[in-house]
């Protein structure tokens, strides 16, 4: 099965409870291919000729995709916006508020992926999926987590490494100045942990379990059955755990990765300091149906196949081809 051989074979809409008035921000439908959704709004605001953090987005999409979400721009009009002309990225001017997108905002994605290689038709219907955070949030290199871990071990310059970030004065200083990417190796740190507590839930409690390699590690999926879908902590300085279980699955984790709660509290890196959120274990596929089964032209002897579905906010349509993957 080969996913992404073209950007027009992975297909995401933002679906979001977004309604307009008046107001200083200004929002638009970003449609974009081969951009990163971070790349490509700090590309429109230099051509806005607006500071980056005046734009507002819910996600951050594919960059091997064809993609749809809204952003927002404080202070911008619709003439600048009509202005804008940037290869493979358009915008489309949908309305003002007074609220900055959010993800309050978001409810979720719809997608539509083109499976390539097939040997045989997928007649598999997917209803529920482990909701585990896929290669996207590690990095091309999967060193996102790398550096986050290093930010909580206080290893500064490794983390500087990791990101590419070149030391001017000293580590943190360099660091501050990398706010966006600073936080999200934090997280994807915190999403890591997570993945590997959520795979020895799947495994303690599935049938039929079968181990998947990532870029990160290892996810494991099985048929679910009447497995009890539990909010799971994303584990910060100040985690408190309602599940015992849960609980002692982290611990394991914690104590393999030689890293204490209280690690999490980076007080030389303030902007880290966040709530402690959670994050449902499994994510129920909606609308699910598979659609054209034809010849792959890009793949010659195989077959390809199209299938549409919607998942909540936060969650991978990526892991839903991994989990049809573990079923062929």
């Amino acid at each position: 099965m080969k996913l992404k051989q073209i950007p027009e074979d992975f297909i995401v809409k933002e679906i979001t409870n977004v309604s307009f008035s008046t107001g200083k921000h200004a929002y638009c439908l970003l449609r974009k291919k081969e951009w990163n959704t971070m790349d490509a709004v700090r590309e429109i605001a230099n051509a806005l000729k607006i500071d980056y953090r005046k734009a507002s987005y819910a996600g951050i999409k594919d960059k091997k995709a064809v993609t749809e979400q809204y952003v927002s721009f404080e202070g911008v009009s619709k003439e600048q916006i009509e202005k804008v002309k940037i290869k493979d990225i358009e915008l489309i001017f949908q309305g003002y508020s007074n609220e900055r997108m959010n993800t309050e905002l978001l409810v979720g994605n719809g997608f539509k992926i083109t499976l390539r290689g097939l040997e045989k038709e997928i007649r598999n219907e997917l209803k529920l999926i482990p909701n585990y955070f896929d290669e996207q949030r590690f990095g091309t290199n999967a060193r996102n987590h790398k550096a986050g871990k290093a930010i909580v071990k206080r290893e500064f310059a490794k983390a500087c490494e990791l990101m590419d970030i070149r030391v001017e004065n000293e580590p943190i200083a360099s660091l501050m100045k990398k706010r966006d990417l600073l936080v999200l190796c934090f997280n994807a740190y915190q999403s890591y942990l997570f993945n590997c507590a959520l795979a020895e839930y799947v495994k303690k409690h599935a049938s039929n379990v079968l181990e998947v390699k990532y870029n990160a590690g290892i996810m494991v999926f099985g048929a679910l059955g009447n497995v009890k879908n539990i909010a799971m902590p994303l584990v910060h300085f100040d985690t408190e755990y309602e599940n015992d279980e849960i609980k002692h699955i982290y611990e394991k984790v914690l104590h393999d990765e030689e890293i204490r709660l209280s690690d999490f509290l980076v007080r030389q890196l303030p902007n880290l300091i966040q709530s402690s959120p959670s994050r449902m274990a499994f994510a129920a596929v909606k609308d699910y149906k598979t659609e054209e089964y034809s010849d792959d032209e890009l793949n010659t002897g195989k077959k390809k196949q199209v299938i549409t579905f919607s998942l909540p906010k936060g969650s991978y349509g990526t892991i839903v081809v991994k989990a049809l993957e573990s079923l062929q």
